[in-house]
């Protein structure tokens, strides 16, 4: 290296790294020697040592993480907003069977379908806002032939994304009825 040389600080090198994350980690390291600004010499790095330090500095996996975060973050505000959406589906289901109820308790049941339909659609409304889907009271009406073939449907959308399902084998219940009637 020439004796006038003075390399850029790491300071410098991060403001280069961020510059390059907020244009969208950019693949065109002419456009990021434009937009980074000069350091406090009034030097700007070349394309090449920019492609270097990202290489060097292993910026991809620096943005990978940021982006893992950023989108765990996301995830959890989506999660909040639907579980407070639900907890007001739910205080909104209730309200509505209570109003059904009070309508009923006042004029009885012959003078409005309404209310009945009202405490109906409430008490499902509110079910299903609580998080007892539909699948449960599918699942209930379903035979036993149903339900295996609709755990073998979850268990293959879960290996086709690479998901891992942790059980433990239950062994299934003989049938006491063909044991007795194969002894006799």
């Amino acid at each position: 290296m020439p004796a006038n040389f003075i390399e850029f600080t790491d300071e410098y090198k991060e403001t280069c790294r961020t510059t390059w994350y907020a244009d969208g980690r950019t693949t065109q390291f002419e456009k990021l020697q434009v937009i980074i600004p000069k350091d406090s010499r009034g030097r700007k790095p070349t394309v090449r040592t920019l492609r270097q330090w990202k290489k060097d500095m292993m910026w991809d996996f620096w943005a990978d993480d940021l982006d893992s975060r950023a989108l765990a973050i996301l995830e959890d505000t989506l999660i909040t907003q639907k579980a407070e959406m639900l907890k007001r589906h739910a205080g909104m289901a209730h309200a509505l069977q209570m109003q059904g109820m009070t309508y009923l308790e006042k004029t009885g049941f012959d003078t409005s379908s309404s209310a009945v339909s009202a405490i109906i659609k409430g008490a499902e409304l509110e079910r299903v806002s609580r998080g007892i889907g539909e699948m449960m009271v599918k699942m209930a009406t379903m035979t036993d032939g149903e339900l295996k073939d609709e755990i073998m449907n979850q268990i293959n959308r879960a290996s086709e994304n690479n998901q891992i399902i942790d059980s433990e084998l239950v062994p299934e219940k003989e049938d006491t009825n063909a044991s007795s009637s194969d002894s006799s």
